[in-house]
């Protein structure tokens, strides 16, 4: 399966933030919720899903039911 994802060029400076914090999560085998997001984010709620939003309809993110983990990338950890 080609999973498709938005060009990383489009994304702001806040959700490239948000974005590399999941990453950060994820690295560990964990999944990043919006409590540990606003813990390690000083944003508004409504800032971090709207940023969280834009990276799930890009493919850079998932949601699952336990958090936010990474989408398809070609790094490695």
């Amino acid at each position: 399966m080609d999973e498709k994802r938005g060009d990383v060029q489009e994304l702001s400076d806040f959700e490239l933030q948000v974005y590399e914090t999941v990453a950060e999560i994820d690295k560990d085998g964990g999944a990043a919720d919006i409590e540990k997001l606003q813990t390690l984010i000083d944003r508004p709620e409504e800032d971090i899903w709207a940023a969280l939003s834009h990276l799930v309809s890009g493919n850079h993110l998932h949601s699952t039911a336990k958090g936010f983990t990474l989408g398809p990338h070609d790094w490695a950890p």
